[in-house]
């Protein structure tokens, strides 16, 4: 498969369970499990021989490192719960999903590589031909991992197996898969997709989104619990509230702990049906700084989609 040049980023998500305009009734658990993640890529999945795989270490360090699978699995390893978005997800959609990672601090990797001061960028290629970056600086903070792992067993071939990067809080395009060469370099490093005009620093947009009930749904029931997920980013949610008058008025639901600073919430909102009609619901996200998510319908390129997520639903007597 050629590159895809002509597509928007990760635009092709392979996942069973994507659903391009997000309108069908779902019940979202905290964590996703691996065979309903979503998927993008670059080119088609690689066949990776791990027998023979190495992944390099190189560019603006004292130390080049040449570390085989074995050599990753035998250090120490920690593990987080972390959601990754992809930068085309649409409104309301479900390229979007929450798990838990285990892997390699890479900070520590780097710390014995010995990255030199005058480090700008770390470039990560995959063995798929793709490449991307992100600033040295965000790759020696603590969250950044070199993930062997997915929801408790190795990585499977489509989400990076032998290893992937895992950056809390950036759109899943600079979390490179199937990674071959980590190289430190001296200059902004302008990723396959930044070439054409798409986010460099690709940080998460503040995201909310209604799963219960589906769009177009008829409900009978005078109470309902209206259920979804709101994501930030790193800057976490402070609240989630609903509409069901089509943005007159608001009311704030009741949010979950997140599992991490890195994770999605799950929110529910007890709805009072004041009788049988037809209601507009839509959801709003307040971020950790104290932001309101933005009202404002925009496109996804080049920094991730904005707009509020609605759906109508018909109430029977």
């Amino acid at each position: 498969m050629l590159a895809m040049a002509a597509v928007q980023p990760e635009r092709l998500a392979k996942a069973v369970n994507f659903r391009i305009f997000g309108d069908a009734a779902r019940e979202t658990s905290s964590i996703t499990p691996n065979d309903e993640f979503y998927i993008t890529s670059y080119h088609s999945t690689p066949e990776v021989d791990v027998t023979i795989w190495s992944l390099r270490i190189k560019g603006l360090v004292r130390n080049p490192l040449t570390l085989t699978y074995n050599d990753l699995l035998k250090r120490r390893h920690t593990a987080m719960i972390s959601t990754l978005e992809c930068i085309g997800n649409s409104i309301g959609g479900e390229s979007i999903g929450n798990a838990r990672w285990e892997g390699i601090k890479l900070n520590n990797l780097l710390d014995e590589a010995g990255v030199s001061p005058k480090a700008v960028d770390l470039v990560l290629r995959g063995a798929d031909g793709y490449a991307d970056s992100f600033p040295a600086a965000r790759a020696m903070q603590e969250e950044v991992l070199l993930a062997t792992k997915m929801n408790g067993v190795p990585l499977p071939e489509d989400h990076g197996f032998p290893a992937r990067v895992i950056v809390p809080g950036i759109y899943g395009m600079k979390n490179v898969k199937w990674l071959t060469e980590l190289e430190v370099v001296d200059h902004d490093f302008k990723g396959y997709w930044e070439k054409r005009g798409w986010s460099d620093e690709a940080e998460v947009q503040t995201m909310s989104r209604i799963d219960l009930p589906g769009h177009s749904e008829t409900l009978q029931a005078r109470d309902y619990t209206v259920k979804g997920i709101a994501f930030s980013g790193i800057r976490g949610i402070r609240k989630v509230e609903v509409s069901t008058d089509g943005g007159a008025t608001w009311h704030q639901a009741a949010v979950e702990p997140a599992l991490s600073p890195y994770s999605w919430v799950l929110w529910s909102y007890q709805w009072k049906i004041p009788g049988p009609g037809r209601y507009k619901l839509v959801v709003r996200a307040t971020d950790g700084h104290g932001i309101l998510q933005s009202p404002i319908r925009r496109d996804d390129f080049p920094d991730g989609k904005s707009g509020l997520h609605e759906i109508t639903v018909k109430v029977e007597a």
